[in-house]
Parts: C-alpha cells; structure tokens; sequence
C-alpha cells in the first residue's frame, strides 16, 4: 500500500531508538549543567573534580596506560597481557544481546583485586534494562561493559586495604559489574573464600542467588519448625530458597513444574512438593488455609510474561506471615513502599505493605560468610547447575547462554567458562 514505506521507516526508526536517545540525553544534560554552573567558581571546581574522578576510573577500567601507578595496579605486568576476551553488551534497538569481544583487561585499586576468572554466573538481570550500564546515558562510555556480576576465581593481585583479607594463589567467589571476562577486578568487601567441596562454577552460582534467599531469609527471621513456600522451587534463587529454609530446619514445600518435581526433592531431604501444572496438586495447596509462615516469591514480577502468584496464594499465609518477592513488584505502589523502605529501614521504620516485603540485596562480606558456613558445616553441599558455556570453543556459545537465559526454563544456574578447569586444583 501506500503507506508501506512510511510503516517500515516507523518501525526502522523504533528498533534503532535508543542508540539515538542516548546522545541526545547526554547534550542536553551536559548543557543544563554547564547553563546552571556558569560564573560559580565553586561548581565548577566540584565539577572539574567529578571530571577527574570519571576519567581516572574510566582509565582504569579500561586498562589504559596512563593509569597512576599510586592508584592503581598495572594489570599488563601482573598478566602479561593487555587484553582479553569477554562477554560484553550490545545494543539492538532497545532489545539487550551479548556478544564477544576482545577488551581491555582492567585495573584494580588498593582496595579491590584482580582475579583469573574461573566461572561466571549469569542471571535473568543480565538481559534488563535497568541493571545493564551500556543502555545507561554516560555510563556506556566508561568502557564494553562485560556481562555479569557473579564469579569465582584465583586472586592474581591484591590491595592493602585491611577489607583484603585474602591472597594471592586462594581460590575466591565474588561479586562486581563487568566480571565476564578472562580477568575481573573485584572489591575486597564483596569476596569470600570457596566454602566446602564446592568446585568454581558452583561457587559462581553463590552470588546473587545466594545471598538474595540468604536475606530473604534473615530479614525476616526464618526459624526452625516453621512452614515455608518457596515459588519457582526450580529456578536460581528457589533452589537457594528450598536449601537454606531446610537448613534452617524449616519445613519445606516447593512449588514448581512437573518436570522439575525430582530435581526441587532432590535439593533438600523431606521437601514437599507442589506441581503448578497440576490443577489437583494446585487446588490441595490453596485449600491450605493460613498454613504458611513465609512464602517466598522468586517468580512473580510486574513483566508481561510473568504471573502474580500473591492474589491465589496469598490466603494459604497465616495472618501474621510474610509474603516475600524479589522481583519487579506486580503493583506499582508496592514497588514504590519498596523502594522507600530501603532509606527508612535504616530509621527501623516499616512503609511496606502488612505482611509483605520486597528488598533490593545489600552483599557484604558479613553475609557472604553466613551463606559460607551452611557449606562448611555440610548442612548444604552443592550448587545445582543448568548448564555450562566454554565461551572459548565457539562464537555461537554465547548466543546459545543467552538463549537459555531469556527461555526462562533453566534449573538451577546457568555458567560461563573460558577453557579453564573449574575444579579447585586447577
């Protein structure tokens, strides 16, 4: 028709704008604070300051020479390279991809290190807007910004700091932006040593999963003998969910899909389980009035794709349980009371909902210790793991971790490699 070409430029133009937004944001804040600091001395030195901030960080980031040896380590002369291959993001349109590259390796400061990466872990905030700096108006200049933010590895170089309490040669899990690649820089306050027999690409999956059940859990004062719904038994953050609360002594059910159910009893001994596909299996849950303490939400999201699972299963809470969700919260106030309680906990005032709690994870070396101890004592003994990329044996290996990824079917957690032995000798 006649409007053919017109439609098509439309819908060209939409899967190119946010390559096209991002500068023109960029200009007109770089005007408006150039327009609103004009003849202040005083702002202008803060931000000639904040300039040099930016630019000595996006040099080390980026590996550049003319980093300041006071600063930071030389990661040239710790590797003896000056890059590396990683998984990075790339754009297209406003759809998120991941791809590889050859980038520059990184530089760590007094107090961070530089690992040789072992595993990384992947999650489901790794394609999402929001978490991902390259979609980012001035972040997306810093550097290629890896993917991921969970990882294990061999400490190669440490800071000074007094939060460096490790060495080099130990065997290490972490969490920082960017750590897909063969090296990753990682702050002292935000790693741990591997706890019990666990191997790299399990360690890898301790991160964000972990930490977020881990608390989940705390913050809310899960205990020994009560009963504990975990949605999305099967996924990264349920299997977490299902382990630690049986760890505790809880007891345990796991809500997930029928070809999971061996895998979600196979996590915890005495686990009950509850097939969602099942509408007997489904109906005998909700008939469970106020039978739970804590329901603990790993898969409702505002997301199109994602159900509510709070209005079916909200009755089967006792009165004065806790619905916990991580996800982008369905309702918008609730998402709002979310973020308000961040700054108000720190008063110990409450704006959320009775009997609902969403947070956003705070890691701290504390609490990656607490998750540690389940695994060195041996009331937990394994990460399970989806499935394992070698980003080294082809181009495609990367396309086919992000497919996995965004299939929203993974059981446990979905690792990258990049050739290396992740069992702890190598």
């Amino acid at each position: 028709s006649a409007l053919s070409p017109q439609l098509c430029f439309a819908v060209q133009l939409d899967t190119q704008m946010l390559p096209l937004v991002l500068p023109v944001v960029e200009i007109a804040v770089v005007l408006l604070t150039v327009g609103c600091c004009y003849n202040r001395l005083a702002c202008l030195s803060c931000l000639a300051l904040l300039a040099a901030g930016v630019v000595g960080t996006l040099e080390a980031l980026r590996g550049s020479s003319l980093h300041l040896d006071t600063l930071t380590y030389d990661s040239a002369k710790i590797t003896g390279s000056a890059s590396m291959q990683a998984a990075i993001y790339a754009l297209d349109g406003f759809e998120i991809d991941w791809k590889m590259a050859k980038v520059p390796i990184p530089h760590h400061s007094q107090v961070s290190l530089l690992l040789r990466v072992k595993a990384v872990s992947v999650n489901p905030s790794n394609f999402k807007h929001p978490m991902v700096f390259t979609a980012w108006p001035f972040l997306r200049h810093i550097r290629d910004w890896p993917v991921g933010y969970d990882v294990s590895g061999v400490v190669l170089s440490v800071g000074t700091s007094s939060s460096c309490d490790v060495k080099v040669g130990d065997h290490v899990w972490g969490l920082s932006l960017g750590v897909a690649g063969e090296y990753a820089v990682v702050p002292c306050a935000w790693v741990a040593p591997i706890p019990g027999k666990l191997t790299h690409a399990e360690a890898a999956g301790l991160g964000v999963a972990g930490l977020t059940s881990m608390q989940a859990y705390e913050r809310n004062s899960v205990q020994k003998g009560q009963q504990v719904l975990v949605i999305g038994a099967s996924g990264g953050c349920g299997q977490f969910g299902v382990g630690l609360a049986g760890a505790i002594g809880a007891n345990v059910t796991g809500v997930c899909g029928t070809q999971n159910t061996d895998f979600v009893r196979g996590l915890y001994p005495g686990v009950s389980v509850v097939d969602y596909k099942s509408k007997t299996e489904m109906d005998a849950l909700i008939g469970k009035k106020q039978s739970f303490d804590v329901i603990y939400d790993t898969v409702s999201s505002s997301a199109p794709e994602d159900p509510d699972y709070e209005p079916t299963l909200r009755p089967v809470l006792k009165p004065d349980g806790t619905y916990i969700t991580i996800g982008p919260c369905p309702n918008v106030l609730d998402q709002i009371r979310g973020f308000l309680d961040v700054l108000t906990r720190f008063f110990q005032l409450r704006v959320q909902r009775p009997g609902y709690d969403w947070f956003l994870l705070a890691p701290s070396k504390a609490l990656m210790k607490r998750l540690n101890g389940f695994f060195n004592s041996g009331a937990l003994t394994r990460v399970a793991i989806d499935s394992v990329y070698d980003l080294t044996q082809s181009e495609d290996m990367i396309q086919l971790a992000i497919k996995r990824m965004k299939s929203r079917r993974a059981v446990g957690k979905i690792i990258l490699t990049f050739g290396n032995d992740t069992s702890i000798s190598g």
